[in-house]
């Protein structure tokens, strides 16, 4: 007798969970009537996202790549902006089902505007706790200089 309202409840339960879904698909792609409002001027998200820091002496770039390994990114300068390339794997061992996978495969190409000249031979890039730091030093004909005043 009971068992018309557990049905029940367990499929209003699902049609939850699936509307949660479609909220969530659709969210960051900016469709009116999902989930927020569209955001303005931005249609989806970026992938890395990165902070652009900038010092005396260099650009500091700093960009989220988590779960990725330091062989699979490559970073380059090439013209006036900074190109970061990579992939992060996600893949189960071979012995297992997969359930869940929010942390999906992602392979990424970001060309970055440089905010200035820059030395390319003298560029580095570390990666710690899933950040990827790249410094470019600024060319040194674009370093302020101080000039001498000689007395005459």
């Amino acid at each position: 007798m009971l068992t018309g309202w557990i049905d029940l409840d367990e499929a209003m339960r699902t049609l939850d969970v699936l509307q949660r879904h479609i909220v969530h698909a659709f969210d960051d792609r900016g469709v009116p009537g999902f989930g927020r409002e569209p955001r303005r001027g931005r249609e989806h998200s970026v992938w890395p996202p990165v902070n652009v820091f900038e010092t005396k002496e260099a650009f500091v770039y700093k960009a989220e790549v988590p779960s990725v390994a330091e062989g699979d990114v490559a970073v380059h300068v090439e013209d006036d902006a900074l190109v970061l390339r990579g992939e992060r794997k996600s893949d189960a061992p071979k012995a297992y089902d997969v359930h869940l996978r929010e942390r999906v495969p992602v392979a990424f190409t970001r060309k970055l505007p440089l905010p200035g000249r820059v030395d390319s031979a003298a560029v580095t890039a570390t990666m710690k706790d899933g950040i990827l730091t790249v410094t470019l030093p600024k060319a040194k004909e674009t370093l302020p200089r101080q000039v001498v005043v000689q007395a005459l």
